[in-house]
């Protein structure tokens, strides 16, 4: 049950680009010239080359494939830049603002984390599902290069985005209650004064999303990968500055809202929707560059966007449908740090909202670098399979990548349940022994639904191939109606064991739509490969069982499974040492059980290697 609370740090990643120049109906060279080899062999004479043959003419196309891989590096190098960046700002620099368990830390998670999720509410999903392939229609298919559809496209997105995000910034306390209604009162009021500075960003990231798109139309995809670098670094430096003038976290005034005036709430909450505004003003440099001169265009009538939004409407509902797991998660955690407030229960042993998010933080990284590439990638052939109605190669190829992910998603679950302390000791560094072992803890509980979420993503992948985004809206519909009751239900334990609940409610969850979507997928191809599919996880599973197992012991050999006082040093040693060691292992055993999955994954490693310049 994916929920939207899901609250990306940036909203990049996973938006896959269609590229107007690969074209369906163009016709395929290397056939033609397979066509004239075969001219030459069987006739011993060479062909007349037509003008528009000429050999020299053959070469484009592989001028584009060097474009192509170093766009492709681009945006991996961006990725990657601005997920390290993250990291440096929450939680290693945002942790020793707020620490991760203090209540001011819940109060400025909730605040932060709504404008990502209203916004992805109100126009992620038209803009992931819809524009993208409209402003590449308009692009091609215009005598203006999309200038008049993109006029109107921008025009539309400043008002209704303004007029949004005026509207929920005003009903900040509105908001808010709906996330955090369990908060006691003194620290509600501080959520609702970082929620003022914090929705603003509604606004900006739906300009960002809507420029970088009019960019990546025009195949100029380096700008939007690195903008959100800038965020990043904006952030970074104004925690520092919060750092030099308040100092770090002091647990002795954990409990203290007074601390919290106005110009230190200001402070944190503005620096954050500074890099948000800047993540979107800097796209109109590169636009300017290519040419693009916005003039406002309220012609709206006939211009398509109305035919855009009836399209994206089953993607809507689901993510609002998303939404109220959400807010259930949400209020369920701040209510922990209130029950453990009135029970005199230390903050840094009971997780919250900030912790929710430095968990889902690590817990994300695999879902967003393994298993959206892999099933993005695929994702067109599925399609192109689905439309010729070719059963055979889309169970073929569903099964594949159904595999793919699952070896690559277990092999991380083994490492993070593994590392779950040294990995949490290593990206928060500032934070208090105790609340190590917090965070470790809900990250174990996440890491466990690791492979069903990729399960998950891959099979919705397949519905959104048969064009069927109605279906898997139903099928997942129930899941999150078990998240609901599951979250609250998580609302009744210690207040230690809140969150740790809520991760193995999603894990739960997770896994029965795994189960339900490969089932109904049977009706529309027939069948899904099963027996390949459930002897290989069954292999994968008992791999990662023995891995697991003797990683364990080998941690606590080396330092306690759960050991609080684990240094920051001896933690990156025990990563670096133990991490190999089990992956190889895990590749071993698989070798050895001949498993054929290994060798599928050949290819896309090498792939990485070459773009980090490995591999030549």
């Amino acid at each position: 049950m994916r929920s939207a609370a899901a609250a990306r740090t940036d909203v990049t990643t996973e938006i896959p680009i269609v590229r107007p120049t690969q074209r369906p109906d163009d016709p395929p060279r290397r056939r033609r010239g397979a066509a004239r080899e075969d001219r030459v062999r069987q006739t011993g004479q060479l062909p007349r080359v037509q003008p528009e043959q000429r050999p020299e003419q053959t070469e484009p196309p592989q001028e584009e494939q060097k474009s192509v891989a170093r766009s492709s590096a681009i945006m991996f190098l961006g990725t990657l830049v601005s997920r390290v960046l993250g990291l440096v700002r929450s939680p290693i620099l945002l942790g020793a603002v707020v620490s991760v368990n203090a209540p001011v830390a819940n109060s400025f998670d909730v605040a932060n984390k709504l404008p990502n999720l209203i916004y992805m509410v109100i126009i992620g999903g038209l803009v992931n599902a819809v524009l993208v392939p409209a402003i590449v229609r308009a692009t091609k298919q215009s005598d203006d290069d999309g200038q008049a559809f993109i006029n109107k496209l921008l025009t539309v997105a400043i008002v209704l985005l303004g007029l949004a995000t005026l509207v929920i910034t005003l009903a900040a306390p509105l908001v808010v209650k709906l996330f955090a209604s369990t908060m006691d009162a003194p620290w509600f009021d501080v959520t609702v004064a970082f929620a003022y500075w914090c929705l603003p960003q509604i606004f900006f990231y739906g300009m960002y999303t809507v420029l970088g798109q009019i960019l990546n139309a025009r195949e100029n995809f380096g700008p939007y990968m690195w903008a959100p670098a800038l965020n990043n670094v904006i952030a970074i430096l104004g925690l520092v500055l919060i750092l030099g003038i308040y100092g770090s976290h002091d647990p002795a005034t954990a409990g203290d809202t007074g601390i919290w005036d106005g110009t230190r709430i200001a402070m944190l909450g503005g620096v954050h929707t500074l890099g948000i505004i800047m993540q979107a003003v800097i796209l109109i440099w590169p636009l300017r560059r290519l040419g693009f001169s916005y003039r406002p265009d309220f012609k709206w009538r006939g211009s398509g966007l109305g035919d855009a939004g009836r399209a994206s409407w089953w993607i809507l509902l689901s993510m609002i449908g998303g939404m109220v797991p959400t807010m259930v998660q949400s209020n369920m955690a701040a209510g922990a740090t209130a029950r453990a407030q009135q029970m005199g229960i230390p903050f840094d042993e009971v997780a919250g909202n900030a912790t929710y998010t430095s968990a889902y933080t690590i817990y994300s990284i695999p879902t967003s670098l393994i298993v959206v590439s892999i099933s993005t990638a695929m994702f067109t052939r599925l399609a192109k399979h689905a439309a010729d109605r070719n059963m055979v190669a889309m169970r073929r190829d569903t099964s594949k990548t159904l595999r793919m992910v699952s070896t690559l998603m277990l092999l991380c679950t083994v490492l993070i349940v593994v590392l779950a302390v040294p990995a949490s000791r290593f990206i928060a560094p500032t934070i208090a022994p105790e609340a190590t072992i917090t965070l470790s803890r809900v990250l174990i509980a996440m890491a466990l639904g690791l492979v069903s979420i990729g399960a998950v993503n891959v099979l919705d992948r397949a519905f959104y191939a048969f064009e069927d985004t109605r279906l898997a809206f139903i099928l997942n519909l129930p899941f999150q109606v078990l998240g609901v009751i599951g979250f609250a239900v998580c609302g009744l334990l210690p207040p230690q064991w809140v969150v740790v609940g809520i991760g193995l409610v999603m894990t739960l969850t997770n896994t029965g739509a795994a189960f339900l979507l490969g089932y109904a997928l049977r009706g529309k191809m027939g069948r899904i490969d099963g027996k390949r599919i459930l002897i290989t996880h069954l292999k994968l599973l008992a791999i990662s069982l023995v891995v697991g197992l003797i990683g364990i012991l080998a941690m606590r050999w080396a330092t306690g499974v759960f050991h609080p006082e684990a240094s920051f040093m001896s933690s990156v040693l025990v990563m670096i040492v133990l991490a190999p060691i089990l992956t190889i292992m895990y590749f071993g055993l698989m070798k050895l059980w001949k498993m054929p999955e290994l060798v599928s994954l050949e290819g896309p490693a090498r792939g990485v290697l070459r773009k980090l310049g490995i591999n030549k």
